[in-house]
């Protein structure tokens, strides 16, 4: 796909106003608009300007072909995107859209699903996992990425991450008894810019799932029944999805080799060597070493921890995944979230600024905790006192992790609690 129409984004704070700015465009049937002549293959912009704002299928033109539409296939004189001449959705490419704020409105149409049954995964996806999950209010997670034609991802010689290439797709399924609730692509439109976008399911209960629409701007949330109970589902907004994935984090979170390196279910190979056979790595990565590896922090859909893990490698794991993107140094990004002390996996816990150390965040409701780590004591540890604290609809509680959970982990919290017990004094 041709992007060189997109005006470059200089910063990456231009990133959070387009996360958190979009605009629908039509239903998913009816007349198409004109679509507008525009330049052959032009689309987006182009045929925004020309065309008339059609509904997502159908017509000449079809949909996000209006004032600023998307261009999702060939325009020209029989106008663009997602509508066919016959009427036929035309299918995407699996690929970040030339309009930002217009994401396709059905994950059937993206091209990352397989359009008669978007709960499979394109053939061009590859599945993997990782070693130490995001928690995620208790949901089972399917993930899969997907490279635009002829690139590869750059593994860091450093820091071990996996460096995707402009144009890649990360693909997230969320599932509570075997019932999709949510899936997210996370795309890398350019060099400076990722985005995010939501799709909510159809098919509760007894239904069959057979669509998922894009979510808005802001955040959403639903009682979904799956047929063995009612899960009630957050869908963040576009911006909650970057203060996640910021600019210290490089973007993407969980790739990299400490998270990559393992077995999938059902394989016999490790990742590395499967991937590295499948032809992805622009140069054959270095394997890490046992200690840089992550450990499953406690039992769930990925397995058990190894039976050597200690428990400080559990719990510095845990923290790694899901607190380690905001609590690192900023490494001269403005707009590190939280540079004051570092919770990634390979920090020292003297280096990581935590113990014994005044929070500067205040107290927590209820709490006298006012060191971020209390050797010997959890309740006094405010890191655990905020992992402890429900989710309240203002967000006024203080609860860590801030964005993307609205559910304490039990299993976690004890795993962290543990680990406090078990440090007897600071380094």
């Amino acid at each position: 796909m041709d992007h060189s129409h997109r005006k470059p984004l200089l910063a990456f704070a231009a990133l959070l106003l387009v996360a958190g700015c979009s605009s629908t465009a039509g239903t998913p049937s009816g007349q198409g608009g004109d679509g507008g002549v525009g330049a052959a293959g032009s689309g987006g912009a182009a045929a925004g300007a020309a065309g008339s704002a059609g509904s997502v299928s159908g017509g000449a033109g079809g949909a996000m072909a209006g004032a600023g539409g998307i261009a999702n296939g060939g325009a020209g004189a029989a106008g663009t995107a997602n509508g066919g001449a016959g009427g036929a959705p035309v299918i995407g490419t699996c690929s970040p859209p030339d309009d930002l704020y217009n994401p396709i409105q059905n994950l059937s149409q993206t091209g990352c699903v397989d359009p008669t049954d978007p709960t499979k995964l394109t053939a061009r996806a590859v599945p993997y996992e990782v070693n130490s999950p995001l928690w995620s209010d208790g949901a089972d997670k399917t993930r899969a990425f997907v490279l635009p034609a002829g690139q590869k991802i750059h593994v860091d010689a450093t820091t071990g991450k996996w460096v995707f290439p402009v144009g890649s797709v990360l693909i997230k399924n969320f599932l509570f008894d075997g019932k999709f609730v949510e899936t997210r692509l996370f795309m890398h439109a350019d060099a400076s810019t990722w985005v995010g976008y939501g799709y909510k399911w159809n098919g509760q209960g007894a239904a069959k799932q057979t669509e998922a629409t894009v979510v808005g701007i802001g955040q959403d949330d639903i009682m979904f029944d799956t047929g063995k109970q009612t899960v009630h589902w957050f869908y963040p907004s576009r911006q909650n999805c970057m203060d996640c994935h910021n600019a210290v984090a490089g973007g993407s979170l969980g790739p990299s080799n400490a998270q990559m390196y393992r077995v999938a279910t059902g394989h016999t190979k490790n990742q590395f060597d499967e991937f590295q056979t499948m032809g992805l790595f622009d140069a054959p990565p270095v394997a890490p070493t046992a200690d840089q590896v992550l450990v499953t922090p406690y039992s769930g859909q990925l397995g058990s921890p190894p039976a050597s893990a200690t428990l400080d490698q559990k719990a510095r794991s845990y923290l790694q995944a899901n607190c380690a993107h905001c609590h690192q140094p900023n490494d001269g990004f403005v707009m590190s979230p939280f540079p004051n002390f570092d919770l990634r996996y390979a920090t020292s816990l003297k280096d990581a600024k935590i113990c014994d150390v005044a929070t500067s965040k205040g107290t927590v409701q209820g709490s006298t905790a006012t060191t971020i780590l209390k050797p010997g004591s959890p309740m006094d540890s405010v890191m655990w006192v905020r992992m402890n604290e429900p989710y309240t609809d203002s967000n006024t509680s203080g609860r860590m992790p801030q964005i993307g959970t609205h559910v304490v982990d039990a299993d976690g919290l004890k795993l962290i609690g543990d680990w406090i017990t078990s440090i007897k004094s600071c380094p």
